[in-house]
């Protein structure tokens, strides 16, 4: 007999806590969204933009089958472990104590400390160097990382305990804040990091107990580039998904691999500048740092008049600047979109016919105050590759203090016809 499943014996937060990214959108929201799209247990959601995984955790605690994608490796990685609820919350208790057993050990060899690949990096790219974070601090989170490698566990085991270790590093460790900009603030040289890790993990455990009784769902995350989606290498229900829940990026300055950047490091998919470039290829282009010479999605929105003349715009505006970067903002916004229209085109194919899509996006003004109605202009490509647009909708208004006025966040629903 299936077990029932019974959403509100969660106050919410568990699992979602255990690794959140400040760009990251509200579970409450995508709670609404599956309430309103009247998804029940055994429906098929898909997140082309999982980030750490609010919508397929929220669709996991209703008992809603939920595949998803991201091409940020450390954002796929805290997407999968928190979708594991399989673990045996006494091993991973059996696990923290064992850690913290080989703690002072690895602590104390400094030589390996030093040689670590995220020691490198974070020390050789001037990270230590701009205050993001103290050497007696990274040390601690490398301590744990090193102890938490030599345990005899599975890598499922291991895996929730450097999810843990890595939101003690951005979060207790580090000296980054976000808002939502990434900054370094001031902050005494050393904190109890052990500790720290230690009560988030027995937090996770309480959290897992809850969550053990309603793994009845199915879940999938993937890495990989969502303007590339394919059944090739995508698991998808036979007849399609029935309903897509995301928040994809937004075309404005926010370096998505910048804020994740201690996370990358800390889980070693980033230890140089052809490992980070790498990763940012397979993103869709929404700010300057991510634009390359061969990046050609724009020709996707070519013949987009409005897309052309915001371009021009903003472009026109740019010659009256001296640095670089104001340069690229025109070709930012059109290879966003024309990004975004590739991965329309090829999310569509994966759809049942009438399933519903719910987009979370921002109005923005970045670029020399030139809004730019993310969610408007999103309907109608959406609807030249064949949507229908049921209604553009304001979630929430926030002020945006670099131009002084409200921008709207909103929920583009679709319909796959």
């Amino acid at each position: 007999m299936t077990q029932s499943i019974h959403p509100q014996t969660f106050r919410n937060g568990e699992i979602h806590d255990w690794y959140k990214l400040v760009l990251g959108f509200s579970d409450h929201l995508v709670a609404d969204i599956i309430d309103e799209f009247q998804l029940k247990p055994g429906a098929a959601v898909f997140d082309p933009f999982c980030g750490s995984g609010t919508t397929v955790v929220e669709c996991k605690k209703r008992g809603v089958n939920c595949s998803a994608v991201d091409a940020n490796p450390s954002s796929w990685f805290a997407a999968r472990v928190k979708t594991n609820w399989r673990l045996i919350p006494e091993k991973i208790v059996a696990a923290v104590d064992q850690v913290c057993d080989a703690f002072p050990n690895a602590r104390e060899d400094r030589e390996a400390l030093v040689s670590d690949p995220t020691y490198k990096y974070i020390d050789e790219c001037g990270m230590l160097d701009r205050g993001w974070i103290s050497k007696a601090n990274l040390w601690d989170v490398l301590a744990i990382k090193s102890s938490v490698r030599g345990l005899p566990v599975g890598t499922a085991y291991k895996n929730v305990l450097l999810l843990a270790a890595m939101n003690e590093l951005v979060h207790t460790a580090s000296n980054v804040r976000f808002g939502p900009e990434l900054y370094c603030s001031k902050q005494s040289e050393r904190v109890d990091v052990l500790k720290h890790f230690r009560t988030h993990v027995e937090q996770m455990v309480e959290d897992l107990k809850i969550a053990r009784a309603c793994n009845t769902s199915f879940t999938d995350v993937v890495l990989g580039d969502s303007r590339k989606l394919s059944r090739s290498w995508l698991q998808v229900p036979r007849g399609g998904f029935d309903a897509v829940i995301c928040s994809p990026p937004y075309p404005t300055e926010h370096d998505y691999t910048r804020n994740s950047r201690l996370e990358l490091a800390f889980l070693e998919h980033v230890t140089d500048r052809e490992s980070l470039r790498g990763i940012k290829k397979t993103m869709v282009r929404s700010h300057t740092k991510g634009i390359y010479v061969t990046d050609a999605d724009s020709k996707q929105v070519d013949g987009n008049g409005r897309i052309s003349r915001l371009a021009q715009r903003i472009e026109s505006k740019a010659k009256k600047k001296s640095y670089g970067f104001a340069r690229l903002y025109g070709r930012v916004t059109k290879e966003y979109f024309g990004g975004m229209k590739r991965h329309l085109r090829t999310l569509r194919p994966l759809l049942k016919e009438g399933a519903r899509c719910a987009y979370i996006v921002g109005d923005q003004a970045s670029y020399f105050q030139t809004r730019i109605p993310t969610a408007q202009i999103l309907a109608e490509i959406a609807e030249q590759v064949g949507f229908e647009v049921e209604t553009i909708r304001v979630w929430r208004r926030k002020w945006a203090t670099s131009t002084q006025r409200y921008l709207s966040e909103n929920v583009l629903l679709l319909r796959n016809q």
